[in-house]
């Protein structure tokens, strides 16, 4: 204790511990970043809509952000987050609802459910603090509602050269990016990237988002650019290849003797007018 002032990306299970130390600080800043389920339609079923609606409507994201995150996520509905302009509040969320999740499985072939694999973030990352243990609880809903999963993981290099030549079937991943939609949108959902070695990891390919998507690229009015990526996420969320599972806030623990730490939502930090105080 004491050997140094700031510290970046505290486990959130020491949260409690350090919110009740009177010589520790907690920062928290709304972050530009997303975490979320990716299903590889490639492979079936996650081909299947009302699958991959089904997987959405089994996960309590609002209970998982709660215990994983120590409440320091929000709910994602969205492929960006809520802090970067174009965002879509109007856009309602797949409510958490098992029986709909069974319901829709029937309608898609799968009454008795199936079998598959859920690969699961082997390091601590800003957006998924710990990737087994969120596998563990994903695991446990989706057995709710008749889906089977195993769970995968490998060290960090492999597990991203797997899931960008599309070795699993879902898997989790996540972003961060500057402030401008492009940088998660077209990275993440565009046909261009789900060419292998692939960021889009859902290997979504959709010509009415790549249109959208181009257009935006191109456009020089802001207007214009907002109202095509509220288009974008209206598609993303008619056709959900992910799980949008949370977005997490950055946090930065400091020593109370530290003055003028300031938080940005990028993962930039700015030191300049930061000062000391004598003990």
């Amino acid at each position: 204790m004491g050997n140094i002032h700031v510290m970046e990306f505290p486990n959130p299970e020491d949260l409690t511990i350090i919110r009740s130390d009177n010589r520790l600080e907690l920062l928290m800043q709304p972050s530009l970043n997303i975490g979320y389920l990716a299903m590889n339609m490639d492979k079936p079923p996650f081909d299947n809509l009302k699958v991959r609606l089904a997987i959405n409507h089994a996960i309590n994201k609002a209970d998982i952000i709660e215990r994983l995150y120590q409440g320091t996520g929000i709910p994602a509905k969205n492929p960006i987050p809520p802090t970067l302009w174009s965002y879509d509040d109007s856009i309602e969320e797949y409510a958490y609802d098992p029986e709909l999740a069974k319901q829709l499985l029937i309608e898609a072939g799968y009454p008795d459910g199936f079998e598959t694999t859920l690969w699961a973030l082997p390091i601590p990352r800003p957006y998924i603090p710990n990737g087994m243990a969120l596998a563990e609880e994903l695991q446990i809903a989706l057995r709710v509602i008749g889906i089977e999963t195993t769970i995968v993981t490998h060290d960090w290099p492999t597990y991203i050269e797997k899931t960008e030549n599309g070795e699993h079937d879902m898997a989790m991943l996540g972003w961060s990016a500057s402030a401008d939609p492009d940088n998660f949108l077209y990275y993440l959902l565009s046909k261009v990237t789900a060419q292998k070695p692939a960021l889009n990891i859902a290997f979504y390919r959709s010509d009415e988002m790549q249109d959208v998507l181009d257009q935006a690229r191109i456009s020089t009015v802001h207007d214009e650019r907002v109202q095509l990526y509220q288009q974008a996420q209206a598609i993303f969320h008619r056709d959900v290849p992910w799980v949008p599972l949370a977005h997490a806030q950055r946090l930065l623990v400091i020593d109370k003797n530290v003055n003028n730490v300031k938080l940005a939502p990028s993962g930039w930090k700015y030191l300049r007018r930061v000062s000391l105080e004598a003990e």
